[in-house]
């Protein structure tokens, strides 16, 4: 059937060809009418060419759903995944401490002594990164110096600059993995923090900024003939200062006068021991640090039970 359909329509159009050459035979060459009969065939092996190619079916579009893209549009580095190991840390110390007097747009050095508390090993992928509050001229990031070995403490150090504008500044950090999560200090993982007070006065006027007291018992446990009471006080200063204190107790017993001098802002812990004997009284019991010279201040106290009485 397809043969017929090809063979008619060739016949036909040499036929057509013929005709227009009869009624210009006396304008045209017998040359003439062979190309032109040459061409026809050619379009007709066209015509055939096109009509047995088969006939391609669409394929239907896939539906997606379009996201918005924002900011960088570069394929994002992949993540590491986080490793077998845990990571905690305790603040050990710090220098500068809390509300250190300084003067507005003054350069000063913050130094974070943190332990490795948990089971994996800081090196240089890890950084210490801001997380809120006052940045201080610091960098967002930087990563850490050196390996931190689990049960390490190492001094993380970084150069900020107070703001122009009197007031306290408090800005929070913590330390960034490999595998972008974060922890800071503590059972919680708190953001560890630098807070200063700017002052434009003449002359600072620095003193004693916080007094905070821990308790050891020896033994830990258990109620032999006397147990030892030691309190420790931790006295911190906001700048260069010197005082006198004394220890007060709950029984009427104080210490001798104490001279403590601080050549800039900074910690000192300071201790007295009470015994306790087999049937001492259960009441509670106290000290404190009291501060003489040059102004009268006390600081809290420290209490305890007698849990062997």
């Amino acid at each position: 059937m397809f043969d017929f359909q090809k063979d008619k329509i060739l016949i036909t159009l040499i036929v057509i060809a013929l005709c227009l050459s009869a009624c210009n035979a006396a304008s045209q060459s017998q040359e003439e009418i062979s190309t032109a009969v040459a061409q026809t065939i050619q379009a007709q092996n066209s015509l055939t060419k096109i009509a047995s190619t088969p006939t391609l079916t669409p394929m239907p579009l896939t539906e997606f759903t379009a996201t918005a893209l924002t900011g960088v549009t570069n394929t994002p580095a992949p993540v590491l995944g986080a490793p077998d190991c845990a990571v905690s840390a305790r603040l050990a110390a710090e220098d500068p401490p809390d509300q250190a007097l300084l003067k507005p747009a003054e350069n000063f050095w913050k130094t974070w002594s943190l332990e490795n508390t948990g089971t994996c090993t800081w090196d240089s992928t890890y950084k210490l990164v801001y997380w809120s509050g006052d940045l201080m001229g610091g960098l967002s990031a930087y990563p850490l110096p050196e390996a931190v070995a689990p049960g390490e403490i190492k001094a993380i150090s970084i150069l900020l600059k107070t703001p122009d504008t009197e007031g306290t500044y408090t800005g929070f950090w913590s330390i960034q993995t490999p595998w972008n999560s974060y922890f800071g200090t503590g059972t919680t993982g708190d953001p560890f923090y630098v807070q200063v007070i700017v002052s434009n006065a003449t002359k600072l006027n620095y003193g004693i900024s916080t007094v905070t007291y821990t308790i050891g018992r020896d033994p830990v446990t258990g109620c032999p003939r006397n147990v030892w009471y030691t309190i420790y006080a931790t006295i911190t200063t906001n700048g260069p200062f010197a005082f006198t204190y004394h220890w007060d107790q709950s029984d009427g017993n104080r210490s001798g006068d104490n001279f403590m001098k601080f050549t800039e802002a900074g910690s000192k812990t300071v201790s007295r021991v009470w015994k306790v004997g087999a049937g001492d009284s259960p009441n509670p019991r106290w000290m404190q640090i009291i501060v003489t010279d040059p102004d009268p201040e006390e600081f809290g106290r420290e209490v305890f039970l007698n849990n062997c009485p």
